[in-house]
């Protein structure tokens, strides 16, 4: 199962991976839940997330993953903000800081801020979680440590400080004054070892349960909202969405457009693609992993690729990722199953599309001459007549000499594809066209004899 959890200065990547096995990720921000979803995950952990400096994480695409049956944690810093705030809809919430928070002891985003070093240096922290400044306190006091009114003066102080500014020693160097000196230098020996670090405790509670939940038979996500699309949300989306292609769509677009047939065909069906995708998102189509390898092996071979070294060099060409294979392959499935559902409507609009493509009279034209020219049941008893071409004969004749294409390998994967239920009802297709070519190729050479006698 993929799993991916977002985490910075809440607690050590090496303390993370040894309770969790999963793809970690920096702090959270806009649009990194919709890109890990992308990528296939099917539980998201949020620990850590950015409050000022980028936009936060948006409550919308949590749901949204929710929807598409992802699991969705949170915990510790702004895992906990969002989880108290979609507790209703489904998401985790998980410790303390997420209880404060869902039962409104806490409200303030600046409780969990903090500011920190770089990733590259392991997030240092450069100051104190208000929670976690709360939290010692509360243990210095019950431990008569501190007394009540100092613990309420430390609290005051600290929360009136800037997040960026908290620190224990800055809130020992303010309380000089405020108390017996030695209560402070009690104090302050006593932080040495006793300090409450509540959102790392948090973070690997959460990582817990996930680890938990993911040794189980974890199903996908039911939610018990419907998941609007709206105008917003999609602006969020093509936002996000140019940044994960290197290649520059306008550049490709304007290679279409020197053959004006094959840029009418690629961007119809971009259009049908798009749709298909869209609804399957509207109506929250869940994955079906159970058939997710006879896709990946029905998509090689309709596209006669059928050895290991054709399929890698044609996923070299493609500039395919096993990673943007397998994601390819979801969106495959999403979109098949979408057209099964829209076979009514599908038949419908055929004759619009044949019209625009200017392919409707000649087809009509060809069937109403089959049907004057050719019985309607033709395959029995077809291939027992030794003037007739084999099986293995006639499929030649359709594809070699006709499609100027190979045979399929798995010509059953291939009728399959043209959505033919069986490999008869695919013969008695191209006996019918066969038998009508000799026909006409008869009548043909009739009226050449009547004409040169």
């Amino acid at each position: 199962m993929s799993v991916f959890v977002f985490l910075g200065p809440s607690l050590a990547l090496s303390d993370a991976q040894a309770v969790l096995d999963a793809t970690y990720l920096p702090p959270i921000s806009q649009g990194d839940v919709y890109r890990a979803v992308e990528d296939g995950a099917r539980m998201i952990g949020i620990i850590d997330g950015y409050f000022e400096q980028v936009p936060s994480v948006w409550h919308k695409e949590i749901l949204w993953a929710m929807s598409r049956g992802v699991h969705v944690y949170g915990a510790a810093s702004m895992g906990a903000l969002r989880a108290a705030e979609l507790a209703t809809f489904g998401m985790t919430g998980v410790g303390k800081v997420f209880q404060a928070y869902h039962e409104g002891r806490l409200e303030d985003d600046d409780e969990v801020a903090i500011a920190h070093g770089p990733a590259e240096l392991g997030y240092p922290k450069l100051s104190e979680a208000m929670v976690n400044i709360r939290a010692t306190l509360d243990r210095a006091e019950s431990q008569h440590v501190i007394c009540k009114e100092l613990r309420e003066f430390c609290e005051a102080t600290a929360k009136s400080s800037h997040f960026p500014e908290r620190s224990y020693k800055r809130l020992l160097s303010s309380i000089e004054g405020q108390a017996d000196c030695d209560e402070i230098e009690t104090f302050r020996g006593w932080l040495l070892a006793e300090q409450v670090d509540v959102k790392r405790d948090d973070a690997l509670e959460m990582l817990k349960t996930m680890a938990s939940q993911q040794a189980g038979a974890l199903e996908p996500k039911k939610v018990s909202f419907a998941f609007a699309h709206t105008d917003t949300w999609e602006k969020l989306i093509r936002q996000i969405a140019p940044s994960e292609d290197p290649v520059n769509i306008d550049d490709l677009l304007d290679e279409l457009r020197l053959d004006p047939k094959l840029y009418a065909q690629i961007v119809d069906g971009a259009i049908a693609r798009a749709l298909s995708l869209k609804e399957a998102d509207r109506v929250a189509l869940q994955e079906q992993p159970e058939k997710f390898q006879l896709k990946l092996h029905s998509f090689f071979v309709r596209r006669n690729l059928v050895e290991g070294s054709e399929i890698q060099d044609w996923l070299h060409e493609q500039e395919l990722s096993s990673e943007d294979l397998i994601s390819l392959i979801k969106r495959e499935q999403r979109i098949e199953t979408i057209r099964d559902g829209l076979d009514a409507d599908i038949r419908k609009a055929l004759p619009d599309v044949l019209r625009a493509a200017g392919k409707y009279g000649s087809l009509v034209q060809k069937v109403e001459s089959k049907k004057t020219l050719v019985p309607s049941d033709v395959l029995e008893g077809f291939f027992l007549n030794d003037d007739n071409p084999t099986e293995e004969q006639l499929l030649s004749w359709h594809f070699t000499e006709r499609l100027k294409t190979p045979v399929p390998v798995h010509i059953d994967s291939h009728i399959a594809g043209l959505g033919l239920k069986s490999r008869k009802a695919f013969l008695q297709t191209l006996v019918m066209d066969y038998l009508h070519e000799t026909a006409l190729s008869t009548a043909h050479q009739v009226v050449v004899s009547e004409a040169t006698s």
